[in-house]
């Protein structure tokens, strides 16, 4: 009986290092695609629906300084970011610079619920930039983790900044200012 626990306890050895071996080579071999985007990477194609019609997409980023915010509706940190980029939107022509919100509601909600429940926070703050509403394919792509999360790009459509947590609205400005001078 004691010889049988031991080779039964030297097989699960066996089969938890194999395991082990397998799981770090797959994140050797996936190093780069852990964490956010970076800077100055390709941006992957994406699509997020706009809440008042339409879509986000890649190509939409190219002509003007892009702010893409992911968010979510029960994340104070994220709604004291909308509420900075909000008062900092008008400083800048809509023709040179564009903020979207990116909804990334979770929490089981399907989309028509992070639809509704970010049209309802737009319109009882008054926002006056665009939100869209993830269906977590674009999360994923820009490898998004805690929220707020923030990507500037540039009029080329470039990933320049990312900002993991909240960032101040004068640190985004001051972003905006030196891609704006480029």
């Amino acid at each position: 009986m004691m010889h049988a626990r031991r080779i039964a306890g030297l097989v699960l050895c066996g089969v938890v290092a194999a395991a082990a071996i397998v799981d770090a080579s797959v994140g050797i071999r996936r190093f780069d695609h852990l964490g956010p985007l970076a800077p100055g990477g390709d941006v992957p194609e994406f699509r997020a629906v706009l809440v008042d019609g339409g879509e986000l997409t890649n190509a939409d980023l190219v002509g003007r300084v892009h702010v893409v915010t992911f968010w979510a509706t029960w994340c104070p940190y994220c709604r004291d970011e909308l509420d900075d980029l909000d008062e900092m939107a008008p400083r800048y022509d809509p023709a040179q610079v564009r903020i979207v919100a990116v909804n990334r509601e979770g929490g089981g909600a399907s989309a028509k619920q992070a639809m509704a429940m970010s049209r309802r926070y737009r319109d009882a703050k008054g926002l006056d930039f665009p939100i869209a509403v993830d269906d977590g394919s674009m999360t994923r792509a820009f490898g998004v983790g805690p929220i707020p999360h923030t990507a500037i790009f540039d009029r080329n459509g470039k990933l320049r900044r990312v900002h993991q947590g909240r960032v101040s609205g004068e640190t985004i400005a001051e972003e905006i200012d030196e891609l704006l001078a480029e």
